[in-house]
């Protein structure tokens, strides 16, 4: 494990000088990835330092957050005790880092929150449900609603909308509530609270710079 971290490192150095040689280049430094997640004054071509932050955050905290993400795979079972904020913590602890930038357009702190936790979600406690339902789909397909059948076959979304989120939310809320491990349940429903609330659709939170997704093909954030 701790060979593997050191590895994962130090190709992440090799990344960042490779990066930092590109970004020499005024029109390889200002490409689609900035310019779509960034505010525009951390775009200046004179003024590096919100750009430099942003490299920062993203090397240690989401670094953390990927060693976080990648144990909670490999040892999904501890999970099964865990509340929703010992299960995301270290999305909430990368969330902070990119807002301490300043440089993160709002609806992006979101979405990169929803999209860490939800990952959180699915490698770890959810995943055991989810294969109860392949078993499941795999000996008696009928016992399944359709939009199940759609979800243990489909690929994600790679951006979620509020209509997507509410839509596999009430699909596997039933599934979950017959088929899988009662203690399941409560974090189900705080998971699902929690993405409505990420991505504004309960009301709670709002966008000034809110860009719609246009198609599925919308590279992930």
């Amino acid at each position: 494990m701790f060979s593997l971290q050191v590895q994962f490192i130090f190709s992440l150095l090799i990344l960042t000088q490779v990066s930092c040689r590109l970004s020499t280049d005024h029109e390889n430094r200002h490409n689609w990835y900035e310019k779509n997640r960034l505010k525009v004054k951390c775009l200046q071509r004179d003024d590096p330092t919100g750009r430099n932050a942003v490299k920062l955050c993203w090397f240690w905290e989401g670094t953390k957050s990927w060693f976080r993400r990648t144990s909670i795979s490999w040892f999904p079972e501890r999970t099964k005790t865990w509340n929703l904020t010992e299960l995301t913590a270290h999305c909430n602890n990368y969330y902070v880092c990119m807002e301490n930038t300043k440089c993160y357009k709002d609806y992006v702190l979101y979405e990169t929150l929803d999209r860490c936790s939800h990952d959180a979600f699915n490698v770890g406690p959810m995943s055991f449900c989810n294969q109860k339902l392949k078993e499941i789909k795999k000996s008696s397909p009928e016992k399944l609603s359709n939009c199940t059948m759609e979800y243990l076959e489909e690929k994600p979304p790679k951006r979620w909308t509020c209509e997507s989120v509410k839509r596999l939310g009430d699909c596997l809320y039933p599934e979950v509530e017959k088929y899988c491990d009662s203690k399941l349940l409560p974090i189900f429903k705080d998971h699902q609270e929690s993405r409505l609330y990420y991505l504004g659709c309960d009301g709670r939170l709002k966008f000034k710079d809110f860009e719609e997704p246009t198609n599925s093909t919308i590279p992930k954030l």
